[in-house]
């Protein structure tokens, strides 16, 4: 139980930070056009060239443009033969997006080459569309990702299927899929309701667990019932297989109604403004009846753990000194320590070994 009297000599901040540096674009020349290619992390775009100038029967080649890393840009449209006078400008080539926090990130969509405007006597073909990669965001689909699951094959009003969901209780609670509340993709979710103090849908085992890795990317979408409370309460936590709780699990929660994080060794815990007594203001904040985007960094090897809610960074939540037992299991649902009961729905879950990211 975290003791809320406590909470005011326990809480220290730390501070974290993340930064990319963009590309630069490519501009093509005069009559035939350039080529430009995008940066590879955070990856840029790259513009084709302006066609000819007006003239009697030239004509004009658009520029070719190369995506991020991952990603490869639009291809070249040829521009519009020009007939007396008439002049024709060649496609523009969008580059992928690049990579993320400098991880190398996901490749975006290549984009479309435009033709050339037609002169005196006729129009150029439109350039083909490029070859993008896998987008960053809300998906299942990316570099790294060990497991994604949103749900849409699951029947609704049954559990979330085996063998890779599991249920644990501790109380009166339930766990089911649910078809009727608008969902943060498709048309099904996890809702997660009762009054039981331990409702989780846990992910242990086979497909991620035994893992060659020691450090994971959790990403999950939230939607709470009713807005955040003033107690403490846990809405989804890593830890060891074995038991659905130990000494050196990272809680992810709510408590002063904002994001918190915590363990029960020593009752310590952080919120996500950790200058809350003094101003008095709110951390991260997930409104009720809304989807909210956590991301989770768990790396007990460097004591290591991180947050971001909304492709924000949770500075205050940034620790390079938690203890954390090896990872074995995610759990995801609701412990209910100060209550009260309430409901709440989870959707597009994934682990990974790099940055998922929001949509």
């Amino acid at each position: 139980m975290f003791r809320h009297w406590l909470v005011g000599l326990v809480l220290a901040a730390f501070a974290g930070s993340c930064s990319s540096t963009p590309a630069t674009s490519g501009t093509g020349g005069h009559g035939s056009g350039g080529s430009g290619s995008g940066g590879s992390g955070s990856g840029g775009s790259a513009s084709g060239g302006a066609g000819a100038p007006p003239g009697s029967g030239g004509s004009a080649s658009g520029g070719t443009g190369s995506g991020g890393r991952d990603g490869s840009g639009g291809n070249h449209g040829s521009g519009g033969a020009s007939g007396t006078g008439g002049a024709g400008s060649g496609g523009a080539a969008t580059g992928g997006a690049g990579g993320d926090l400098g991880m190398g990130g996901h490749a975006g969509t290549g984009g479309a080459a435009t033709g050339g405007a037609p002169g005196g006597g006729g129009s150029g073909p439109g350039g083909g569309i490029g070859a993008g990669g896998a987008p960053t965001g809300g998906g299942c689909a990316g570099p790294g990702i060990l497991f994604c699951d949103d749900f849409e094959k699951a029947t609704a009003g049954m559990s979330p299927p085996g063998p890779a969901w599991t249920t644990s209780f501790n109380g009166m609670g339930t766990i089911t899929v649910d078809a009727s509340t608008p969902a943060h993709s498709g048309t099904k979710s996890v809702h997660v309701g009762g009054s039981a103090y331990q409702s989780f849908l846990e992910l242990k085992g086979a497909p991620v667990f035994p893992a060659t890795a020691t450090a994971f990317y959790v990403r999950v979408y939230l939607r709470l019932g009713a807005a955040m409370t003033s107690g403490h309460n846990t809405y989804f936590k890593a830890g060891a297989a074995a038991s659905v709780s130990s000494d050196h699990e990272t809680r992810v929660g709510v408590m002063n109604a904002m994001l918190m994080i915590n363990q029960p060794a020593g009752d310590r815990g952080f919120l996500s403004n950790q200058s809350y007594y003094v101003d008095n203001k709110p951390g991260a904040v997930i409104p009720p009846m809304t989807w909210g985007c956590v991301e989770a960094f768990f790396d007990p090897a460097h004591s290591t753990v991180d947050f971001w809610l909304d492709g924000k960074e949770l500075a205050d939540l940034h620790r390079t000194d938690w203890q954390q037992d090896p990872i074995g299991a995610f759990r995801f649902g609701f412990e209910k320590y100060a209550g009260p009961d309430g409901d709440f729905w989870y959707d597009d879950i994934a682990v990974g070994t790099q940055k998922i990211g929001c949509d």
